[in-house]
């Protein structure tokens, strides 16, 4: 199978508390905190494969305004969860040059950073109407950050 994926060989779903991504006949599911995890860390791969090749990020304001539309799952008035059960149990995102390499469990994706930035938010978006579908209300803060004078292994970090 292949590894280089366009963003139209890709489909991303919500299904109650779920958020199911399918890279061509592979199909993961991943609950919406995960998924949201997921989307900080290819935000920052992304802004950093985009800087491979000198591009300025700019397209995340027009991403932005798509992912900031309401969604149009009413939340539940109280918490919920489904009797399904997630597919994944290990992920990884990271960049080489101009793509984005996500890794989940043994299947390996990349994407051209401009596909990974529109995954993304089609991603998020999913993860808020199952987290809107399961009557979730709690903030969730997730950042990506690149450090400098680290070992060479060790120049990125996820902070939840």
């Amino acid at each position: 199978m292949k590894d280089l994926f366009t963003s139209e060989q890709v489909n991303v779903q919500q299904g109650l508390d779920l958020v199911q991504l399918q890279l061509g006949s592979s199909k993961i599911r991943m609950y919406y905190q995960t998924v949201f995890k997921i989307c900080s860390s290819m935000q920052g791969a992304s802004k950093l494969a985009m800087a491979t090749e000198g591009v300025r990020p700019e397209k995340w304001g027009e991403l932005a305004k798509y992912d900031s539309r309401d969604v149009d799952t009413p939340c539940h008035h109280e918490y919920r969860r489904s009797f399904k059960t997630t597919n994944l149990t290990h992920w990884k995102v990271a960049f080489e040059g101009p793509l984005v390499v996500m890794t989940f469990d043994e299947l390996t994706a990349k994407f051209h950073y401009a596909d990974a930035a529109k995954l993304c938010v089609w991603l998020r978006r999913a993860a808020k109407q199952a987290k809107n579908w399961s009557g979730d209300r709690s903030r969730i803060w997730n950042t990506y950050a690149r450090l400098t004078n680290a070992a060479e292994n060790d120049k990125t970090v996820f902070v939840n």
